[in-house]
């Protein structure tokens, strides 16, 4: 029983093909991975800064609660102290009172105009800072007669926490007293947690929220330019932001939002938890991550998953063509193979008739045109039962005559060339001997003078020349316009000529296995069909 054995086209249809479904399951998978695994990084790494976050704000609020009455003390201090001087005087004399027992100075001193704006401080940089923010603030600590406490404030500028406390002054009552505490002795919690912003490059920006019950926000921005300072409208905006968080965020509530703005992507990342120290509070931590970077990571994948669909598609359209092909050849040869087995009968037939028809009756005109016919049928016979039998028969290679061979396919083809008005002319300058088949040398001969008959011109003379290694084809006709091309199976030069187009491929096959060099040129209105052998004369010993 015959064996089926796929096409090496359809193997390869089916190998990209399945290369193409795994290569897409692999980019979902892929996709989902690098989703999943970006969200967890981003997951860690908020947890890590949240958790450092945690432990700064802790020690500041803790250190708030045990300074809180110290400060206030501070203040009611300096609030003598201006209730027998000018407001516009020096505050160095107060300043170094209240810091007596300070080794850093940790107390400054702020005095506002009518309009919040300070004009006085010990603490110079602050020199025209707008306070209107706080002025509802201040309006309700007046209003309940007490001096306001902020909880720590994070100031970008100096990287330093502050808490500030506030009242209207005695002898005017729209100007109004600070007195700041700064929390020194935190630089290296600080540092640390600035130092994990800082390895982070996607980390935008880190926020954190202490929201309190009655209305006070306090928030700290922790990776920011140093030298950044707040203007009125920033300032507002983040204690609405730390308000809008508040009532928006449940406590232990984790949750992330998409936003662009520059044309860039970001995703932030909020939680709020109670805090440790204050039961009236609670804390928001927020992050903001660049997602630019990994959303061209992912473009970059589609674009690479892309070409390689597209590279993929257009090989099967290819496969498919060849394939298409591929059948049109496989019908042709299953054609030869059919006609092979079908014409050798009648063939024989009529070749057995016409010698009778010669032998009883002498010939004539017509019965030379029956036997050209005929043999030109023969030869086109011997080159279909020649390519179906070729790969299934070795052929015994002897070592030929090429003039005897010459002159007996010459005599065979001279009725074809009679019949049809040509004349053959075989021309020896120098035999030769050449180890090869007699079925394929027979082929290689009989097609050329097939070739030449069928296309030279009529009542031309076709010359067959041997000279040294050398077997000419001269014959007048139109110039082969591609000369490579001509050798391919079922290509013919001229469409409206008879044939399958299956001769010169013959010689070309029977060429390569014997490594005859062909070499096919137009020269004074004649092609030339030049077979050069590789084989030792006399004269190339």
């Amino acid at each position: 029983m015959k064996k089926l054995i796929p096409k090496s086209s359809t193997i390869l249809f089916f190998i990209i093909f399945l290369f193409l479904l795994l290569n897409f399951i692999s980019y979902k998978l892929l996709l989902k991975n690098l989703y999943d695994n970006h969200t967890k990084n981003q997951e860690i790494t908020f947890y890590k800064i949240q958790k450092e976050t945690n432990i700064l704000l802790t020690k500041v609020l803790y250190k708030y609660s045990n300074q809180k009455e110290v400060l206030l003390r501070k203040h009611k201090e300096v609030l003598d102290y201006l209730g027998k001087n000018s407001y516009n005087d020096s505050l160095d004399e107060i300043s170094k009172i209240i810091n007596k027992d300070e080794k850093n100075n940790s107390f400054n001193i702020y005095i506002t105009d009518e309009n919040l704006v300070i004009k006085n401080t010990t603490y110079k940089p602050d020199i025209n800072f707008d306070l209107s923010f706080a002025k509802d603030l201040f309006e309700q600590h007046k209003k309940a007669n007490i001096i306001g406490i902020s909880p720590p404030v994070f100031e970008m500028y100096s990287l330093k926490f502050f808490s500030y406390t506030d009242s209207f002054l005695a002898k005017t009552d729209k100007r109004i007293l600070q007195v700041s505490y700064t929390y020194n002795e935190l630089e290296e919690d600080l540092k640390k947690l600035q130092d994990l912003l800082n390895s982070n490059q996607d980390i935008k920006s880190s926020n954190a929220y202490v929201v309190f019950n009655d209305g006070y926000v306090g928030d700290f921005i922790f990776k920011s330019l140093k030298s950044y300072k707040p203007t009125l409208d920033d300032i507002t905006a983040r204690i609405n932001k730390g308000k809008e968080l508040s009532s928006n965020i449940n406590e232990d509530e984790y949750i992330t939002n998409y936003f662009k703005k520059d044309n860039i992507e970001y995703k932030v990342s909020y939680l709020a938890e109670k805090s440790p120290i204050f039961d009236e509070a609670k804390v928001i931590f927020s992050i903001v991550f660049d997602e630019d970077e990994f959303n061209n990571n992912i473009f970059k994948l589609n674009l690479a998953i892309l070409l390689i669909s597209v590279i993929g598609i257009i090989t099967i359209f290819i496969i498919y063509k060849v394939r298409y092909e591929e059948n049109l050849l496989k019908y042709k040869d299953k054609f030869i193979e059919h006609s092979v087995h079908e014409i050798k009968t009648p063939l024989s037939i009529i070749n057995l008739n016409v010698q009778l028809r010669n032998k009883t009756s002498g010939e004539d005109k017509y019965s030379k045109k029956i036997e050209g016919a005929l043999k030109t049928l023969e030869n086109s016979y011997e080159d279909m039962t020649f390519l179906h039998t070729k790969n299934k028969i070795d052929y015994v290679i002897e070592n030929l005559n090429l003039e005897d061979i010459l002159k007996n396919r010459i005599k065979y083809f001279n009725v074809i060339a009679t019949t049809q008005n040509r004349q053959l002319e075989l021309i020896i300058n120098k035999n030769i001997f050449f180890n090869i088949s007699k079925i394929e040398l027979h082929r290689l001969i009989d097609n050329n003078l097939s070739n030449a008959i069928k296309y030279s011109k009529v009542g031309s003379n076709i010359k067959i020349v041997l000279s040294n290694n050398i077997l000419e084809f001269h014959s007048f006709g139109n110039p082969i316009r591609n000369t490579k091309n001509i050798f391919k199976r079922y290509v013919r030069e001229n469409e409206n000529a008879r044939g399958h187009g299956l001769g010169l491929a013959i010689i070309k096959d029977i060429c390569k296995k014997y490594k005859i060099k062909i070499d096919v040129k137009y020269e004074n209105n004649q092609n030339i069909f030049s077979y050069i052998f590789i084989c030792h004369t006399n004269d190339t010993k």
